[in-house]
């Protein structure tokens, strides 16, 4: 199949213009020219005309839990098959958001991920992590109760024993968790290097992980070729992961001055959620008093992180931290765009969820998932993954709040959205 998409004003992912009255000439599942010179329709199977509208590329998320779906209480009432259906359902809805890959940053999801590359259900390309791991009594540790015991058998947990969470303690046992992982198919590795907010049983401030443990998975991950990022609020915890070498850093809100410049001279990526406290998302999340003062705490730290991220100028990528049901999600995973636009401005809120989060996936390396073609930016050579915007989003990026302004919806040379 040849499509040729006319008339667009194309943002590539990286520049600071766009790229007005381009063609977009499109093979398949790739693309292979945007140029503003003239090329003949008829050699075309397709020929759509933006009428001005902005093409940019299918926006990535960089942290969703697709099969997280419903709180931990819920979570441990659900038979494994609830879950999956769930979780195929809210990887529908996510590319009908505009979301074209996803980075999965804890979830079983390489089955759905194969159901979707097999073109059996629609869904976002997926770089799944597979279990994000912590030690016992960490983040990972979602046991509902402390009735729930640990054994020999594994967790009584029904949560737990999806695999979406996984705990390990000591170097030997990191090292197995991470080689697992890569097994069922990992493109990078997830840990839980402090607390969290909605886990009851670990203090946000708490530092998780001995730093032998964390360079465990992290040369682990190494010598399969990719890279490990993590969750992590505690300084104490952040100077430990910069040290053992992990490469992202999710949410990191609690961060400070001696941080920042860490994060800037290690070159170490930045996963805010910054709708999560501004339009105050987490707080339908935190159903106990134990996490509602985590949620507190955090919220208050927020704004101090948008100003560090722009004195020290870090990078970042979108990603939402979205938990919960399809109609949840509907609601609030888009936000963050209005979020970010208050942050860093528009042009680099869209860049976050693109060009940012493109060089971000370069570090899975011989772990890519999808090592065909490009994603996240929109030039010869990148998959056929883009959207067409009513208005200019480099320019307000609260257009990307409202889905009906994504007039066009591409993944891979296929059109799933087409209301032009």
């Amino acid at each position: 199949m040849k499509c040729l998409i006319k008339n667009a004003d194309v943002f590539d992912g990286h520049s600071e213009s766009l790229y007005p009255h381009a063609k977009i000439v499109i093979l398949e599942d790739k693309v292979v020219e945007v140029t503003d010179q003239d090329v003949s329709e008829e050699s075309f199977d397709t020929v759509i005309d933006a009428a001005g509208r902005t093409a940019i590329p299918g926006l990535i998320d960089c942290h969703v839990h697709m099969s997280i779906s419903g709180i931990p209480k819920e979570l441990d009432e659900m038979r494994i098959d609830e879950a999956a259906i769930r979780t195929a359902k809210n990887a529908e809805e996510m590319l009908y958001r505009g979301s074209t890959p996803v980075r999965a940053a804890g979830d079983m999801t390489y089955g759905v991920k194969r159901c979707i590359d097999n073109g059996y259900i629609d869904g976002p390309r997926i770089y799944p992590s597979i279990g994000a791991i912590s030690q016992t009594s960490g983040h990972s540790d979602f046991r509902g109760t402390r009735a729930q015991e640990h054994t020999i058998w594994g967790h009584e947990s029904p949560f737990m024993k999806t695999g979406a969470f996984v705990t390990a303690d000591g170097v030997p046992e990191v090292l197995r968790a991470v080689r697992d992982q890569l097994f069922l198919g990992a493109s990078q590795i997830k840990i839980m290097a402090s607390g969290g907010i909605g886990s009851i049983y670990d203090p946000l401030m708490s530092v998780q992980f001995t730093f032998e443990e964390m360079k465990a998975a992290v040369d682990a991950a190494s010598d399969f070729g990719t890279y490990v990022f993590a969750h992590i609020y505690s300084p104490k915890a952040m100077r430990r992961a910069a040290e053992a070498g992990v490469k992202c850093f999710e949410h990191a809100t609690l961060m400070d001055d001696e941080i920042s410049r860490i994060i800037l001279d290690q070159g170490i990526w930045l996963c805010p959620q910054f709708a999560f406290h501004f339009d105050d998302v987490i707080s339908t999340l935190t159903k106990n008093p134990e996490t509602n003062e985590k949620r507190l705490m955090v919220k208050g730290a927020a704004y101090r992180q948008a100003e560090l991220i722009n004195k020290y100028g870090l990078r970042t990528v979108y990603g939402t931290d979205l938990v919960m049901d399809k109609y949840y999600n509907e609601v609030y995973q888009l936000t963050e765009f209005r979020a970010r636009k208050q942050v860093m401005g528009s042009l680099e809120a869209v860049r976050s969820a693109t060009g940012n989060a493109h060089e971000l996936f370069k570090l899975t390396t011989i772990r890519d998932p999808y090592p065909q073609a490009k994603v996240g930016v929109l030039e010869a050579g990148s998959f056929a993954d883009l959207l067409l915007i009513d208005g200019d989003p480099t320019k307000d990026a609260e257009i990307l709040t409202d889905k009906n302004n994504m007039r066009l919806i591409m993944k891979g040379g296929r059109i799933y959205k087409n209301t032009l």
